[in-house]
């Protein structure tokens, strides 16, 4: 008999082992990697607040976008999250999982920040010249400042060859006219960069397409020309979207979609920012609660990722430190507003 209450102790105490075990086991979270660098440090803040505060299991995977949106999708664990969404270039997916009335397996965070493209300029040179808007460049006096070899145009750097940036640029010199007073070079981004840092140091004017969030906005001071405010998409891929407008100010094809693309395109106003946030999947939502309320109260600046971007690109910090760095400094934030109502 006593050997049976023993034997029965012993088993009791082992279920409750297990069962404390089961409690105290961690949630995995699969953080889908993205390849540029505002993502990486966004993935890794997400990576260290969630294993410091929600005690999670979190690990990485690299995939094309469109794969990481399809295991989002599946709800099977193989990608909970994907850092950075730029939204606007993925109509397809919002389509599929996003939005009201598709599988709305995909949720985001309530707060994105913004990206932003255009047409870029130093603040020095803004403020000595008065140059203020895109159609400015249309003015030979104006373009003249950004002529460096004499040829009697300016330059202006509209992208990387294969950009579909590039191509924009260039509807965008057509409709503002700019396109008899400016030449549009395709370097390389690194040569361009390169000037930038040498017409900065110079003072010399230089004019460039780019975008944000980019390190370049936190080591210089730069300034957007100004453009009409948008007014919505015309072509038949933006209809059913919030953005679309058949009488709107954003005409635009791309080679591969018709022969005539730049005489059929036309861009007369701002390209709208781009809403980007940070997606789980409504899978994690129902296994853990809490860390799905985490990420969607993340709420991340575009200026912080530009920092970020920063201190990797140009002063080589691994990204690990720049994240650690970041969350240490701004505890309170990360606590009282990220983590409200969740520890």
């Amino acid at each position: 008999m006593f050997r049976k209450l023993m034997t029965s102790g012993v088993a009791a105490l082992a279920i409750l082992a297990l069962a404390g075990g089961a409690a105290e086991a961690k949630t995995k979270v699969v953080i889908g990697e993205l390849d540029w660098l505002g993502s990486r440090a966004i993935e890794q803040v997400l990576n260290q607040v969630m294993t410091e505060y929600l005690d999670a299991d979190v690990s990485t995977i690299a995939a094309s976008q469109e794969a990481l949106y399809e295991s989002m999708n599946k709800g099977d664990g193989s990608v909970d999250v994907v850092a950075d969404v730029w939204s606007d270039h993925l109509p397809a997916q919002m389509k599929n999982y996003v939005i009201p009335g598709s599988a709305e397996t995909i949720i985001f965070n309530k707060t994105p920040y913004e990206g932003t493209e255009g047409i870029f300029i130093p603040k020095y040179v803004a403020d000595e010249y008065g140059v203020k808007s895109l159609a400015d460049l249309a003015k030979p006096e104006i373009a003249k400042l950004f002529d460096s070899d004499g040829n009697g145009l300016g330059e202006l750097w509209a992208g990387a060859a294969g950009w579909e940036s590039t191509n924009q640029t260039q509807v965008r010199a057509k409709s503002y006219g700019f396109d008899k007073t400016m030449e549009l070079t395709t370097l390389d981004q690194a040569v361009e960069l390169a000037l930038l840092k040498d017409a900065y140091a110079s003072k010399k004017p230089i004019a460039f397409y780019y975008w944000t969030p980019e390190w370049i906005f936190a080591a210089y001071e730069l300034v957007k020309l100004e453009e009409p405010a948008f007014t919505g998409y015309t072509t038949e891929g933006a209809k059913g979207t919030e953005r679309y407008n058949a009488n709107g100010c954003y005409t635009f094809y791309q080679p591969g979609e018709r022969n005539d693309w730049l005489e059929a395109s036309d861009i007369k106003c701002s390209q709208p920012p781009t809403r980007v946030y940070v997606a789980h999947s409504k899978e994690l939502a129902g296994r853990d609660p809490k860390i799905a309320q985490f990420l969607t109260q993340v709420k991340l600046s575009t200026d912080d990722v530009s920092k970020w971007i920063l201190a990797m690109e140009v002063d080589g910090k691994p990204v690990e430190q720049v994240a650690k760095e970041w969350i240490d400094a701004n505890k309170p934030k990360i606590e009282n507003e990220w983590l409200a109502g969740v520890r």
